[in-house]
């Protein structure tokens, strides 16, 4: 007979292994020579006190009752830090984070308390270096112009496909333009400072090298660009229904053949997404689409019409339209692809280097109060990383890749 102890033991396995609160299924027979499996006999549990005693912990996020709340931020005599003397306004740390905040209260969500350490240590890090760089500048006399500053903000709005899409984000965000002003603003004294500085330029022989050193990045695989007329078929279809179905691929592509745009017959045709754009499917390489697919368009040239073409999906009628035959960019193609890239990644260096030496050699004070790591049982450190640029512009969506046939 089982104990009492042996029962909650046993009672707490089954609770925490979800899937065995399913309907058990069959035990297979055993092969011969094979011992019968012991079943063991059904055991009515006690659930009240037990439901009590093994409570699931928490998802990260969720709001956590056994944390010990963070002390407020209230910094000292309104600010929440002092750069050289200067204050950095409490009102601007807890604007910042209030909107990080947001996120996690719009779905009904406690911050982790580490997470929510981190990032305001972070946010006044981040508020500090901005007025170690305005500092700079004004000691410089480094102004950006009325026209920096405008080019700026519309090639920030350029990231959105209108003035309304990029009004929606502010809301969303809880912005305004001004402070998206500010922030352009930020980077600008940046680029302006490093430029005085002539740091972060790049030559042409860096450039060279990098290509030459990394040329394999530049490998472009075999690809084709295809357009196809699909009718459908599902798994079941009958014999009836697939000879429907490529009997409707066939008259497709002899239309096709016959000089017919093919373009027009896919939108008139096809049962598939790409129908709307006229079938195309943009370039692509080996194996992205399905096997049958893949070997019927890449054994063709461009201007072939393929035979009807049978996958999972139905009946394909293919039209290569162009083909890349595998090859390496040259450097023509990729330099200034290479200089930018050289050139954000010196600039982010000589930002880190310039604001390290502003550090040294000014007077930062913080007025965060102090709390300690429940976990670490410590202070908790701030966060080891680069200087933290200025909140980066939103970026527009990609487009979607093109679908498999």
């Amino acid at each position: 007979m089982l104990t009492r102890r042996a029962l909650a033991a046993l009672a707490c396995t089954l609770l925490s292994a979800p899937a065995l609160a399913q309907e058990p299924a069959p035990a297979p027979a055993p092969t011969p020579g094979e011992k019968p499996a012991v079943m063991l006999p059904k055991l009515n549990l006690p659930k009240g006190d037990l439901k009590a005693k093994f409570t699931p912990k928490p998802l990260l996020g969720t709001p956590i009752q056994d944390e010990t709340p963070l002390a407020p931020v209230v910094g000292k005599d309104g600010f929440v830090a002092r750069v050289n003397a200067v204050g950095v306004p409490l009102k601007a740390f807890t604007e910042k984070y209030e909107q990080f905040a947001q996120s996690f209260q719009s779905r009904k969500r406690a911050i982790p308390r580490k997470l929510a350490l981190r990032y305001r240590e972070s946010l006044v890090k981040r508020l500090v270096e901005e007025e170690l760089i305005a500092q700079e500048a004004k000691r410089l006399n480094v102004n950006p112009t009325p026209a920096d500053l405008k080019e700026a903000l519309d090639e920030h709005k350029r990231l959105f496909s209108s003035e309304e899409q990029f009004l929606t984000y502010l809301k969303s965000k809880s912005l305004t333009e001004q402070q998206v002003q500010e922030t352009l603003l930020h980077n600008i004294l940046v680029k302006l400072l490093l430029k005085r500085s002539q740091v972060g330029q790049v030559t042409e022989e860096e450039v060279k090298a990098y290509y030459e050193k990394s040329k394999s990045k530049y490998e472009v695989k075999e690809q084709v660009r295809a357009s196809h007329v699909l009718i459908k078929l599902e798994a079941s279809a009958t014999p009836e229904q697939v000879k429907d179905a490529l009997d409707k691929a066939t008259a497709a592509a002899a239309r096709a053949r016959k000089g017919e745009d093919f373009a027009a017959l896919a939108k008139e045709l096809s049962e598939g997404p790409t129908a709307p754009r006229g079938g195309d499917l943009g370039l692509f390489g080996r194996g992205r689409m399905v096997k049958e697919f893949d070997d019927a368009a890449f054994a063709m040239k461009p201007g072939d019409v393929s035979d009807p073409v049978r996958t999972r999906f139905g009946w394909h009628v293919i039209k290569v339209l162009e083909r890349q035959e595998a090859h390496t960019r040259t450097l023509a193609d990729v330099k200034e692809n290479i200089k930018r890239m050289l050139e954000s990644r010196a600039e982010r260096q000589a930002r880190a280097d310039m604001i390290e030496a502003l550090r040294a050699k000014g007077k930062v004070e913080v007025y965060l109060p102090e709390e300690r790591d429940e976990d670490a049982g410590k202070p908790t450190l701030p966060v080891k990383t680069q200087p933290a640029p200025a909140p980066a512009a939103p970026v527009a969506p990609a487009p979607a890749p093109a679908p498999a046939p």
